[in-house]
């Protein structure tokens, strides 16, 4: 039962349609936006360029209470406004050194835009939430230009994370 309901799900997924808008995305709770994110960091903002249409962005940057620079920030993707539960969140930070494969046992060398990453499946994936949702992807680790990128879910496939991750640009 699980592998079927796996499948219908997953192609629900590659059903939704995609853009190439992120700039243009509506922002939640009045985060900081992406042009003014790009003058508080010290390294490549990169953003994807494929995301369902009806995602909003909420944008948290760290410190949270910095006013000229920040350390690292994470974009969080919601299906709308009223949503509490994020579909995805990406963090970004300055690469400063090179990362080693995982050691767990459900961890995969994956390659996003021919940079070398690593994907590690949530242990209880598969499973239904106390909410009933059905548990899926995972985390995400990549280095480009200059930037450590995570993506994390639960609640997309691993297939829609690599989309998302390859259509990563740096922000102009």
């Amino acid at each position: 039962m699980n592998v079927i309901l796996r499948i219908l799900l997953f192609t629900l997924f590659l059903q939704i349609p995609l853009i190439a808008q992120a700039d243009q995305r509506d922002y939640e709770h009045n985060s900081v936006t992406l042009p003014e994110l790009k003058e508080k960091v010290d390294f490549s903002v990169l953003v994807p360029e494929k995301t369902p249409d009806d995602w909003t962005l909420e944008i948290k940057t760290y410190p949270m209470d910095a006013k000229k620079h920040f350390s690292y920030f994470r974009l969080h993707y919601y299906t709308d406004k009223t949503d509490p539960m994020r579909y995805v969140g990406i963090e970004l930070r300055k690469w400063t050194i090179n990362f080693k494969k995982p050691i767990t046992p459900n961890t995969e060398e994956i390659n996003i835009n021919e940079k070398r990453g690593f994907f590690t499946a949530w242990g209880n994936s598969g499973e239904f939430d106390n909410k009933g949702e059905l548990i899926t992807g995972g985390v995400l680790r990549w280095a480009e230009n200059g930037t450590l990128l995570e993506m994390d879910s639960s609640r997309i496939p691993k297939e829609m994370m690599l989309e998302i991750a390859r259509s990563m640009k740096v922000l102009k």
